[in-house]
């Protein structure tokens, strides 16, 4: 046996076990990242603010363009909805659409 090989039957295992290590410190790094940014998109106030609509076409008619968006955190237009005796925001129908009508029933 050469002494290169009994070199690269030391090295090449270490490195596969470095390439490992590299990966699960990757990953672990991902997550921690990603819950950061979970943590921080959980403090949006827009779903609490008086001016949200919760149509799809149109959050908020003050500040469309940074509606539920980070640039939302120091929205200065942001009015927090007073919350009724009945727990609710504000009446569902103002919030919800109506359900459509089913044109075919069996």
């Amino acid at each position: 046996m050469a002494p290169s090989d009994s070199l690269l039957a030391v090295i090449v295992p270490i490195a596969i076990w470095a390439l490992a290590l590299a990966f699960v410190v990757a990953i672990l790094l991902a997550v921690e990242d990603g819950l950061q940014r979970l943590k921080r998109l959980h403090q949006i106030p827009c779903y609490r603010c008086r001016y949200y609509t919760g149509s799809h076409y149109l959050k908020c008619p003050v500040n469309p363009l940074s509606a539920c968006s980070e640039a939302a955190l120091h929205c200065k237009d942001y009015e927090e909805y007073p919350i009724s005796v009945t727990g609710s925001a504000e009446p569902s129908s103002c919030r919800l659409r109506p359900k459509p009508a089913k044109l075919f029933t069996r």
